[in-house]
């Protein structure tokens, strides 16, 4: 009573009042005496108040209306004054109708600061999370071990409202969020993968409109196949201005170290330095199978679907520059890339590295609404033989020189894609070799073999010692269905000149080839004298079958027959008539 004593004779002391209207005086006494016992009994309410007395029945209201199983092994903390909070500790969820369990945590604890949230202002001291444990299942039919939980339940038709007016707006001002120990694991059931991420840690300073604080987070993040640990941690700054979420952090993934500036205000901007990074690590790219498992039709790794809806709700640009990269077993350095993606469409344009003795230019466009992919790429000064090692894992091809490439494709699938490839590209090397054939000994052998009924089929063009020099190399090509036609293919060497026409069909890894070597006429050097009377000579060869079994055709019989009707032809008569006057004694 004495806190209504006390307010109402400071109301009855306020200039302008009757300090001799009694009804009144006693209608403001009355008034405070109300305000005392209101107070007072909230207060009492705060002290006596104990929701431990409820656990059992909250257990079993969340088992009526969900099926799962809630515990609450420790105690129900509340606060009412000066700020409205709760703690709760040892709280585990298991999945619906299951002893398996969904999530739990050690300790939780949030409080509102009571005040400032009459006037509309959500001024949170604090929220911290410990021991956070979650199972999340996708399972074969799509649906999450969670879907019960937020599957929308048919209400009645909302009645229509007049709109209500318009206050002044909700104020969020959250002073620091706390998480520690948290682990998630994620196992989808129709992928047959598992993900985890272990050990994470996250601090942040104030959350609040024009704020600024300090950012600290780390983890472990794991894969089940192929098998991967990765550890990140990152530290840095952010700012809250605008309605906009901007950030300027230091990260550490594994042995790479990133720098990058942020906004997270649609369109989402973003600049990132990166020392090196080893994306193959990240991807689990797999190896291809060897050959002689290729030539059974089974199901592999290159038959992986691939689904670019992801990249629809992106809308973000900036560039990234990374120092050594290596990604699908390229080797790259100082790359430089610009990224613009908006209503999934993504382009890397332009971009830029070095490697492999030369440049690497272009631009890739990346297409979610068609599952489409455009390349446009300049190689220059590239050396072929390391690059195709690294990216294909073939070894046929030595050369330094230039490669332009403008194809796009589009598909389900790896090998849907490699089926719908179409466009161009061009090639032009020098001072290279075309490994697992030997076409020199081959124009060798032709000397002896003219005349011959024979016919070398067969033979393995896997014997990477044996190999075709060459000066000079150009060829284009027009790619339709994945498969690479070819009419035009120039090389040069001291020995001979190369033509040829045929196909590469990159869809089944597979060669249908025919090389024409025309032999060149010289008195010096390979071949000398011999060399000469084969002069004019062309030699097909055939190549043909899978990249990792190719196998080549040399039909001496019918190069005989050319031969005859050639200047060719009437130098091994000439040889044959010398030799036959020499028998007679003429």
């Amino acid at each position: 009573m004495g806190i209504g004593r006390r307010l109402s004779s400071r109301l009855l002391q306020i200039e302008g009042f009757d300090f001799m209207n009694k009804p009144l005086k006693y209608g403001l006494l009355g008034l405070g005496a109300l305000v005392a016992v209101a107070v007072a009994g909230a207060a009492v309410f705060a002290l006596t108040f104990d929701p431990n007395r409820y656990k059992d029945d909250i257990e079993r209201l969340a088992k009526e209306k969900t099926g799962r199983t809630l515990k609450l092994k420790g105690d129900i903390k509340m606060a009412f004054w000066p700020s409205l909070g709760a703690g709760v500790a040892g709280v585990s969820l298991s999945e619906k109708a299951a002893n398996q369990e969904f999530v739990s945590f050690d300790s939780a604890h949030a409080s509102v600061k009571l005040m400032p949230l009459l006037r509309g202002e959500y001024i949170v001291d604090s929220v911290s999370l410990s021991g956070l444990k979650a199972r999340v299942v996708k399972g074969k039919d799509g649906k999450y071990n969670f879907s019960d939980l937020t599957d929308a339940r048919p209400t009645e038709p909302k009645k229509e409202s007049k709109p209500e007016k318009s206050g002044a707006p909700l104020v969020f001002d959250i002073s620091s969020v706390s998480i520690e120990r948290a682990s998630v694991t994620y196992i989808d059931l129709p992928a047959g993968q598992e993900y985890a991420l272990e050990d994470f840690r996250l601090k942040t300073g104030r959350i609040a409109q024009d704020a600024e604080g300090k950012l600290e987070l780390a983890m472990v993040a794991k894969r089940k196949s192929p098998p991967l640990t990765a550890r990140l941690s990152l530290d840095g700054k952010y700012q809250l201005k605008g309605g906009a979420l901007s950030a300027d952090v230091t990260a550490r993934l594994d042995d790479s170290t990133i720098k990058t500036k942020f906004t997270l205000s649609e369109p989402y901007e973003f600049e990132a330095s990166i020392d090196k990074l080893n994306l193959d690590r990240y991807l689990g790219a797999e190896k291809p199978a060897p050959a002689t498992a290729q030539k059974s039709p089974s199901k592999t790794a290159s038959d992986t679907p691939v689904d670019l809806s992801a990249l629809k709700g992106i809308n973000a640009k900036g560039k990234v520059q990374v120092g050594a990269l290596e990604v699908r077993g390229l080797k790259l350095a100082d790359l430089n890339a610009q990224i613009n993606a908006a209503n999934g469409r993504v382009a890397v344009a332009p971009h830029s590295a070095k490697g492999y003795d030369g440049t690497i230019s272009g631009e890739v466009v990346v297409d979610a609404n068609r599952n489409q992919v455009t390349l446009k790429e300049k190689l220059a000064g590239i050396s072929v033989g390391p690059i195709l090692r690294d990216f294909a894992e073939q070894d046929r091809l030595e050369g330094k020189g230039d490669i332009t490439l403008d194809v796009t494709t589009a598909g389900a699938s790896v090998n849907a894609m490699k089926r719908a490839l179409a466009g161009t590209a061009k090639v032009h090397l020098r001072d290279g070799a075309v490994k697992g054939i030997n076409l020199g000994e081959i124009i060798r052998k032709a000397r002896s073999a003219l005349g011959s009924q024979s016919a070398a089929t067969g033979q393995s063009a896997g014997d990477k010692s044996q190999k075709t020099d060459f000066s000079e190399l150009s060829a284009s090509f027009t790619i339709k269905n994945g498969v690479a036609h070819n009419e035009d293919l120039a090389a040069k060497s001291p020995l001979f000149r190369l033509g040829g026409a045929g196909d590469i069909n990159i869809g089944t890894s597979s060669l249908n080839y025919l090389a024409k070597a025309s032999v060149v006429a010289t008195a010096e050097g390979q071949g000398g004298r011999d060399r000469d009377q084969l002069a004019g000579l062309t030699v097909p060869v055939k190549l043909s079958g899978p990249f990792d079994d190719l196998k080549y055709d040399v039909d001496y019989r019918a190069m005989a027959g050319a031969a005859v009707k050639s200047q060719v032809g009437e130098k091994v008569k000439e040889r044959v008539g010398d030799r036959l006057k020499g028998l007679l004694g003429r």
